[in-house]
């Protein structure tokens, strides 16, 4: 990869055989883009499928959309206005983006603060292209995917602060394969589903960190103001582990994880796969694209019904999560 090249002009690369440019006049966001999705194969701009053009906006909230374009459905975090193949996406702290649904095309601008902070520009990113994505047969869902030295891919997916780092952590520092930190990609190939790999980086906090020897590199030598100490250190996956990355996987079980104070050893507790389903929904679907609902709840139904699902209560263990999620997965064959 050159590096010169990515600052000077933008980077296109290939995600499972989808050409997505980017470009941009600020390094600031070209290198952004290159430190998220630069470790995936390049690929010539001319051969772009989405290109995508964002630049930085000197002002602290993001711009309204033109006067004329109708409201969709307008969120506290989030906002979504259009009519037609045309969608504009709003963040009021973080940017306003167009997507053109029918050209592929993504333009817009974000705000300073959608690079500093932890996550922001992934999330912008991802929110922006799911429309594109989904209208390929690629659902995302918000959840931890790596795939297990078997071959199967295990999903952990829940609310922020369900534990769902701390066990990913634990499979990676096992020596499982990320497919995705945050929204894996899921879709059917055959009769079955399989988990697609999507690009992001890594982050935990301090003391999930220090429960892994090799982790602790990221944890500051010097002590921090106590205003700034509970943060997420963030850092890219191959800055951590030697070859971490797997392509796809077909999935093998679907693991809802709860931090249980007072637990002594962590458990799989199995449930129906309506249950599964229920709580998957909240992860996965999104309200306002009503093209894209029936398909998705589709998939995520297969899905349910095809693999193992499982509350996992953790205890702080967490040497010993590797076997138990693998004994819980179904055979890949």
């Amino acid at each position: 990869m050159r590096h010169n090249d990515i600052l000077d002009s933008g980077q296109t690369v290939d995600l499972h055989g989808l050409k997505l440019d980017f470009q941009s006049p600020d390094r600031l966001l070209r290198e952004r883009f290159e430190a998220v999705y630069g470790h995936l194969p390049s690929a010539q701009a001319s051969e772009a499928d989405i290109s995508v053009n964002w630049s930085i906006q000197p002002s602290a909230l993001a711009p309204m959309p033109p006067p004329d374009i109708p409201i969709i459905t307008e969120g506290e975090l989030v906002s979504y206005y259009g009519h037609g193949t045309l969608i504009y996406v709003r963040l009021p702290k973080y940017g306003l983006i167009s997507v053109d649904l029918d050209k592929y095309h993504l333009t817009g601008v974000v705000t300073q603060a959608c690079l500093e902070a932890y996550g922001v520009f992934e999330d912008v990113m991802m929110i922006s292209l799911a429309p594109l994505y989904r209208r390929r047969g690629w659902f995302p869902v918000h959840g931890f995917a790596a795939q297990a030295p078997t071959g199967q891919a295990t999903l952990i997916s829940g609310e922020m602060g369900a534990g769902k780092t701390t066990t990913g952590l634990a499979l990676l520092s096992a020596g499982w394969k990320l497919l995705s930190n945050d929204s894996p990609l899921l879709t059917m190939k055959g009769d079955k589903v399989h988990v697609l790999a999507y690009p992001g980086r890594l982050s935990a906090f301090d003391d999930s960190l220090a429960r892994f020897d090799h982790l602790r590199q990221f944890i500051p030598i010097e002590p921090e103001p106590e205003a700034t100490s509970r943060q997420k250190r963030v850092f890219r996956v191959e800055e951590a582990f030697h070859n971490p990355w797997a392509s796809s996987a077909r999935a093998g079980g679907i693991f809802f994880p709860k931090v249980v104070p007072g637990l002594q050893q962590s458990k799989l507790i199995e449930i129906e796969p309506k249950a599964a389903l229920l709580q998957l929904i909240p992860q996965a679907i999104e309200g306002w694209d009503k093209e894209t609902i029936g398909k998705n709840l589709q998939l995520l139904s297969f899905l349910v019904e095809q693999v193992p699902c499982y509350n996992l209560q953790l205890s702080p263990h967490v040497e010993e999560l590797p076997a138990l999620l693998a004994s819980g997965l179904r055979d890949s064959k």
